[in-house]
């Protein structure tokens, strides 16, 4: 995986932060999301480094990254700092100014990040989410059943960890399968990374933590933007799937969603032969919109 690209541990404010980095050109991050690591852009990495300096890092809490202790307030796993994370990572690469492709939890982050930095980010995709306090705003019965594990993730330590942590194993190739296209395969050596990564009773800690915060935090730091008529500044991508294995397809298009949160162009499309994981499962959509996006053909 990744060849051609360097392998690093790099410490941003104390926390070590896994990364590969590759490519030459203007730099683009990729951020992955929930229950992965940046192993999810295998496919689109690589595509990339022929045009860009391309960085892939695993966020905190996730995959080889440090997890830092929990706090009563869950701001240690906020999307604020995770995208202040992101933007330390990036100066230590000698990058301050970057796109940003980002997938599930990852585009949470890049949404924060397109807010508290938007001197910093040039473009922003985000991969089959719309902004948390979207979310929060929206559930109803179809979207609690299919998104149960927000809530589930939110409980009080240790209720999910123990639970999870009797079997991890189960809980990765659950999700993923039930979030995937009915159809879809994932690679042998992917899933066994992420399993990996996910005995680690740390990384289950730590990952909890994550959806604690967009419970809480993450969510009025949403509210406190849209309320206050902030926006961000940059062009923004966004792409769904549109098969799931469980939940059936989504109905609507986050387009019109993401306009509301965008001051500038807002484009993108449904994968209809995808589910959850747009980067493993449609790559190649990923890679196409990418390469519009970035080269301002969008």
């Amino acid at each position: 995986m990744f060849e051609g690209f360097t392998q690093s541990r790099i410490a941003v404010d104390g926390v070590g932060l896994n990364a590969r980095y590759g490519g030459d050109g203007p730099p683009v991050v990729l951020l992955h999301g929930y229950p992965q690591t940046h192993i999810i852009w295998r496919h689109i990495a690589p595509a990339l480094a022929a045009t860009h300096t391309v960085v892939v890092p695993d966020l905190r809490g996730y995959g080889d990254s440090d997890c830092p202790p929990s706090d009563p307030e869950h701001r240690n796993y906020s999307k604020r700092t995770m995208a202040n994370d992101v933007v330390a990572l990036m100066h230590a690469l000698g990058h301050d100014t970057f796109a940003i492709i980002s997938h599930d939890r990852g585009a949470r982050v890049g949404c924060r990040l397109a807010f508290d930095h938007p001197d910093r980010v040039t473009h922003y995709m985000s991969l089959d989410v719309v902004p948390t306090h979207e979310m929060w705003m929206a559930v109803n019965k179809d979207s609690a059943l299919g998104g149960f594990h927000w809530m589930f993730l939110a409980q009080p330590a240790p209720q999910p960890e123990t639970l999870i942590g009797h079997d991890p194993d189960f809980w990765i190739e659950w999700l993923h399968k039930s979030w995937a296209a009915p159809d879809f395969e994932f690679e042998v050596d992917a899933m066994a990374e992420y399993k990996r990564a996910y005995r680690n009773p740390d990384v289950i800690r730590a990952t909890c933590e994550d959806y604690r915060a967009g419970a809480t935090c993450d969510d009025a730091d949403d509210a406190a933007d849209f309320n206050a008529g902030r926006k961000i500044q940059c062009p923004i991508v966004c792409l769904w799937g549109g098969a799931r294995a469980k939940g059936g397809p989504k109905a609507t298009s986050p387009i019109d969603t993401w306009r509301k949160w965008g001051a500038a162009n807002v484009a993108g499309e449904g994968i209809p032969a995808s589910g959850h994981f747009i980067p493993e499962e449609a790559p190649e959509d990923v890679i196409r919109w990418s390469m519009k996006f970035l080269s301002g053909s969008v």
